[in-house]
């Protein structure tokens, strides 16, 4: 009786994992600035957050086209200072989420080995062919 759930429990993980990998593929692929937009308020928009303690932070936050340093904590909040508009523009360029045509392009960027590895790859698999060749 316990094998037949345990069988019947591994069916659904192996039918049910490659759809919910599948949905996570093509919500980061076509989602990435869409996502982003939608958190954006129309005229307020939090930059970064910084947390001091559990109560206080420090949040950059921007309106309109003026940024904001701001203290915030559980009784008051009071903004520290200005940001310039070349620190703004900065702060933003790190923020933003990257986007990529396919797989292949964020494997070459971020995995800069990723051209040698496919070549390792390639040979390996030519070797195991020419091995199970030879077997026969």
């Amino acid at each position: 009786m316990v094998d037949g759930e345990f069988w019947i429990l591994l069916l659904k993980i192996l039918v049910f994992l490659p759809f919910i990998l599948l949905i996570l593929y093509l919500s980061l692929k076509y989602g990435g600035n869409k996502l982003q937009k939608l958190q954006d308020g129309r005229y307020m928009k939090i930059l970064d957050r910084i947390a001091l303690s559990k109560d206080n932070s420090i949040i950059v936050v921007k309106i309109g086209e003026k940024a904001y340093a701001v203290s915030s904590s559980s009784k008051e909040i009071s903004i520290l200072f200005e940001l310039p508009q070349e620190e703004i523009v900065n702060i933003e360029n790190t923020k933003a989420i990257p986007q990529y045509e396919d797989m292949k392009e964020l494997f070459k960027k971020h995995i800069p080995q990723y051209e040698d590895t496919k070549e390792l790859f390639k040979k390996h698999i030519m070797k195991k062919e020419v091995k199970d060749e030879k077997k026969k």
